[in-house]
């Protein structure tokens, strides 16, 4: 039974797995203020809740030192395990940028994960929604070649929220009425939600005009509003890095 445990700037994603089957998912807020104590205390009411049998390993991707630090922490308390860490050098892929270890773990994770698909043309694009809209490009068999980071939907929305004091919070949902916005809630989801439609397919364009043919994944809590929006993603998987630090830590046994 493996724990896969996914660590982002604004939420941390786990799922327990017994062999290529994921039995459970779950989710919580990043907090860096959260001691070793209290994710051992979250996680057995998790699994005692669920009714999950305890894991006998643990794989993490992380891009929250001190998060990761103490979830490694609890593991070993609550159940002696020592927990694998995803990092560049043991991610099994040659990762063609200036500073490897720049590269996120989830989005070496997300690499990982999507070169267990068939692509014609051996070249993918994973496009993640979180905290940060990341584009990455991998070609089969190995290689990690790069992308492009833009500002999340959420994070984009938060700003606008803090920087003007007169516009509503609102729900990230396209507008209903397409997008001419008839109100400052329709207006918001037109620019970001329809607009962010036309960011991403943007983007696949100017990716596939300078490699040639892709097949495109999208990952990441927004990937399913987006999904029907744009013209030029090919799949949604929800569990994509989840199963990226699965494979990671295959490879790496």
């Amino acid at each position: 039974m493996l724990l896969t445990v996914d660590v982002g700037n604004t939420a941390t994603a786990m799922g327990l797995w017994r062999g290529d089957r994921l039995l459970a998912r779950w989710r919580l807020a990043t907090d860096r203020r959260r001691m070793a104590e209290e994710y051992a205390v979250f996680l057995e009411a998790v699994f005692r809740q669920k009714g999950l049998p305890r894991p006998t390993a643990a794989a993490l991707a992380s891009v929250v030192p001190p998060v990761e630090h103490e979830l490694a922490a609890a593991l070993a308390e609550l159940w002696g395990i020592e927990a694998f860490l995803l990092t560049p050098e043991n991610a099994g892929l040659e990762i063609a940028v200036e500073h490897p270890r720049g590269v996120g773990a989830d989005r070496l994770a997300n690499a990982l994960a999507v070169l267990e698909l068939a692509a014609p043309a051996g070249r993918y694009l994973v496009v993640d929604f979180g905290t940060a809209a990341t584009f990455d490009l991998v070609e089969a068999p190995n290689r990690y070649l790069g992308g492009a980071i833009a500002p999340g939907p959420e994070t984009a929305a938060e700003a606008l929220a803090q920087r003007a004091a007169k516009l509503p919070r609102f729900d990230l949902v396209p507008p209903p009425k397409g997008v001419v916005g008839k109100n400052t809630i329709e207006a918001l989801q037109s620019g970001l939600v329809l607009g962010y439609a036309s960011l991403v397919d943007g983007m696949i364009e100017r990716f596939a005009g300078e490699v040639g043919p892709l097949l495109v994944v999208a990952t990441g809590g927004f990937a399913g509003v987006i999904e029907g929006l744009c013209r030029r993603i090919d799949r949604v998987d929800p569990d994509l890095t989840l199963k990226g630090i699965l494979r990671a830590y295959r490879g790496a046994r």
